[in-house]
């Protein structure tokens, strides 16, 4: 005799408190997605959760020094030119100087 729904997922309920399993939801943006789907796609594993876990085991091989490389991100830099410096400074004076002159 089959088994119900109800005698399926208390047994799937027993089978994942013994091996302590624990579900965690991540909410991305569409390209998160789409780069996940071309990783799977790239790798020949279509089940997204079996990636991340493999993905998670090989960074936990890392040493600290190639785990922080990996996961640093580059930011950008905001370099100002010498030319925006002085306009933005002289544009400073000359607002400070009309301030000044109001004041009196």
């Amino acid at each position: 005799m089959a088994k119900t729904v109800q005698e399926r997922s208390a047994k799937a309920a027993q089978k994942r408190l013994a091996v302590a399993e624990k579900e965690l939801r991540h909410k991305v943006r569409p390209g998160i997605e789409q780069a996940m789907d071309r990783i799977c796609a790239r790798g020949k594993t279509p089940i997204i959760s079996e990636v991340l876990q493999i993905a998670i085991m090989k960074m936990d091989l890392m040493s600290d020094e190639e785990l922080s490389a990996f996961l640093s991100y580059p930011r950008h830099e905001i370099v100002i030119s010498e030319n925006v410096a002085q306009y933005l400074y002289s544009k400073g004076q000359r607002l400070s100087a009309r301030i000044d002159l109001d004041e009196l």
